[in-house]
């Protein structure tokens, strides 16, 4: 009997990884939720075999309706989208209201046995009041809201995923061509030294979660425990210093830039905070304030857990004993098309 999995955003990047993996195995069945059924994003899913279903996260009676009938969920919010037009600090108080009704939706399934959330640290905890970083902020305070709620925390994975090798086509990491110095430069307000957290492509999303629903990961003595231990999973290939990662892209991306060039170098400048505010506005502050919470707080810090009954596991441990392993990050920087850099 096949098991159904409802995929929110299921037309977003983290979403059509997850039916990209879930559609290798024919025991899901998988309902996408969106909000527009008729974009062209939907259609192409509902072409796959996909059941499209319109819901919207601000309406928690929607997501209870396309909930119905969930062996499993995969939970995602999108701070980006309300961030555009109203700010950093509206766009948390919007995130976070949209999580809690994901959450609450989920707890009233009664069919749910996985609730997979896609989350961040806890910034201000890990960096002891010091970094505040919105796009992360809400979705720490809806982990809160579901460890609450014992019946739902049993059935949640908690999912961090960390920097998207696609992330490079945004403008502010897109090293940019100086042509007249002969390589490319990438600037940063925060020092070349500072290491991130590769997730490779997207797929190694698709992969975690279907991981996850295959071979759902136990903690040890988990009996013995005095509570309900909150269950994170880290998808990273690794860390990276930043002049280290770029290095990377240049090896990858060699011959393929725009420019064509076969010697790619490229230079991680650091440049001062107004500076880089004032280069990308609105969009430099949050992303700034991401880099300075990895400098300050350092690699391994930067992706661990706050609560002691929290257990963090990394995906390659759980995929030791399934056979597949995650796409590294020079192979997934060489599955881009980096014909416009």
């Amino acid at each position: 009997m096949s098991k159904l999995v409802v995929v929110v955003g299921a037309t977003g990047s983290q979403g059509g990884a997850v039916i990209s993996a879930l559609l290798q195995d024919p025991i899901f069945k998988i309902r996408g939720l969106t909000r527009n059924r008729n974009s062209k994003g939907a259609q192409a899913l509902a072409a796959q075999g996909v059941e499209v279903v319109a819901a919207d996260l601000n309406d928690e009676k929607s997501l209870i309706e396309a909930f119905r009938g969930a062996h499993a969920i995969y939970a995602i919010t999108n701070f980006f989208e309300p961030f555009v037009t109203e700010g950093p600090e509206k766009a948390v108080e919007i995130e976070y209201q949209q999580g809690l009704n994901l959450a609450r939706a989920a707890s009233k399934t009664s069919t749910l046995e996985h609730y997979i959330w896609s989350t961040l640290p806890d910034a201000m905890a890990l960096s002891k009041g010091q970094v505040a970083v919105p796009h992360f902020a809400a979705k720490a305070r809806v982990d809160e809201f579901i460890k609450a709620d014992k019946a739902l925390l049993s059935k949640t994975v908690f999912l961090w995923i960390t920097f998207y090798a696609s992330n490079l086509f945004f403008p502010m990491f897109t090293p940019i061509d100086a042509k007249p110095v002969g390589r490319h430069i990438i600037m940063l307000p925060v020092a070349p030294t500072t290491q991130v957290a590769s997730l490779g492509p997207l797929s190694n999303v698709g992969l975690a979660v279907r991981t996850v629903l295959t071979n759902p990961f136990t903690i040890p003595n988990a009996d013995a425990l005095s509570s309900t231990p909150a269950r994170y999973l880290l998808l990273t290939t690794g860390f990276y210093d930043f002049r280290d990662y770029y290095n990377i892209w240049a090896k990858a991306a060699n011959g393929k830039t725009a420019s064509g060039t076969t010697n790619l170098d490229v230079e991680v400048l650091e440049i001062s905070v107004d500076a880089y505010d004032t280069l990308w506005p609105l969009w430099g502050k949050e992303m700034r304030l991401m880099l300075e919470f990895w400098e300050l707080v350092g690699p391994e810090k930067s992706w661990s857990t706050v609560h002691g009954d929290d257990v963090m596991v990394r995906l390659q441990d759980l995929l030791k004993e399934t056979g597949p392993a995650m796409v590294g990050t020079e192979e997934a920087f060489g599955e881009l098309d980096w014909s416009s850099v």
